[in-house]
């Protein structure tokens, strides 16, 4: 396929009520195309946050109806009749499904219509932390669904390992794309050396565990200064507001809800934190080390992937020890935590960035095209 051929792409993703992992990195994915010269439309559920970051950006896109998180067999059926027909209208080139609703659904109706479909998976439906019995089930699907695929990415090798473990896919369908986020760096702003600053972006929801945080946070010695920034909104934050009452750290725990203010946030940071129960591979470790930060981070799913002891602290799950001893290790050593920032920094810059992403998945779509023209 020539290097220079314009594609039509269409991508599908389930939620647009909330900006988490999987709707950041297809909104900078679909601004990446768009510069390259690709032409790009999205076909989401409903309308929210998500989709008004498509507006601001001046990217093509339809709300769909019946495209909804929870499964339901009258509005799963009529959406893949939506998605059918908004493709058979858009006529792409490719199709590229986000997340498992939009998986299933997108490739069905891109295959009922012979287009050529890749689905990325961030984090399996069948994932550590699922319970067994839906394991089996989201797993059997997926397995099911391989054969209405052209092409699986997985944000982690972790992911394509655990893919492999239940025996979805083969080495050939499914590739490991590192999630890349666009640099977010500012010019080196004065941190204040009194006040040590934690900051943890994430939804006060399953798999996340901000309550556990604030429990190790709170058998900190109480001689040490520091402050920590929680952005995010979700159904867990008022048990979390609560907690920090109790252990009267209202002073030093700050819950400033869904903010859109996260790069200034994270340049006026000292130490970022991700604890988490369950993971796929997190986008917002990967805007911390672009922002030259230690990272304190659960080690689950595929977090050990852009976490070592060059650049931070991977806690076991649920221990609190650990957590407490390495946030105070962090809180207490400013040269600690600049060799371990400028260690995230060069990680970042040399596995992590956006343009290599981009142009990997790009790949993709060559290898998926030109397989498709020669059969």
């Amino acid at each position: 396929m020539n290097e220079n051929f314009m594609l039509n792409i269409v991508y599908i993703i389930t939620r647009s009520d909330v900006l988490g992992g999987a709707s950041v990195h297809l909104l900078e994915l679909a601004k990446g195309m768009i510069s390259q010269g690709h032409q790009v439309h999205i076909l989401v559920g409903g309308a929210g946050a998500f989709t008004e970051e498509l507006k601001k950006n001046h990217i093509d896109f339809s709300s769909l109806k019946h495209l909804k998180r929870e499964i339901s067999l009258a509005h799963d059926v009529l959406g893949f009749w939506e998605i059918k027909k908004h493709l058979k209208q858009l006529k792409p080139d490719i199709v590229h499904c986000h997340s498992s609703k939009a998986g299933l659904l997108g490739r069905l109706a891109a295959k009922s219509l012979n287009l050529p479909v890749v689905f990325t998976a961030h984090g399996w439906a069948f994932t550590d932390g699922v319970s067994p019995r839906k394991q089996k089930i989201y797993a059997t699907l997926e397995r099911f669904m391989t054969k209405f695929s052209d092409h699986i990415i997985t944000v982690s090798e972790y992911d394509r390992q655990h893919g492999f473990k239940h025996n979805v896919g083969t080495p050939e369908l499914v590739q490991t794309i590192h999630n890349g986020v666009p640099d977010i760096k500012t010019s080196a702003s004065e941190k204040s050396s009194s006040i040590v600053r934690l900051i943890m972006v994430a939804r006060f929801e399953d798999p996340k565990d901000q309550y556990f945080l604030i429990q190790a946070l709170s058998k900190l010695p109480a001689h040490l200064t520091w402050q920590i920034d929680f952005l995010g909104d979700g159904p867990n934050l008022q048990k979390c507001q609560e907690l920090a009452n109790h252990e009267n750290l209202d002073s030093k725990i700050i819950f400033h809800g869904q903010s859109f203010k996260v790069k200034e946030f994270l340049n006026l940071a000292d130490i970022f934190v991700l604890i988490s129960n369950y993971e796929g591979f997190p986008l917002t470790i990967l805007e911390a080390m672009s922002t030259s930060l230690p990272i304190i981070a659960s080690d689950v799913g595929g977090v050990k992937e852009s976490v070592s002891s060059k650049n931070g602290y991977l806690i076991p799950k649920r221990d609190i020890d650990i957590l407490v001893q390495s946030l105070q290790e962090l809180i207490v050593d400013k040269n600690l935590r600049l060799q371990l920032g400028n260690n995230s920094r060069h990680l970042y810059e040399t596995q992590f960035n956006f343009n290599t992403m981009l142009h990997k998945t790009l790949d993709v779509y060559t290898q998926v095209l030109s397989m498709r023209s020669l059969k």
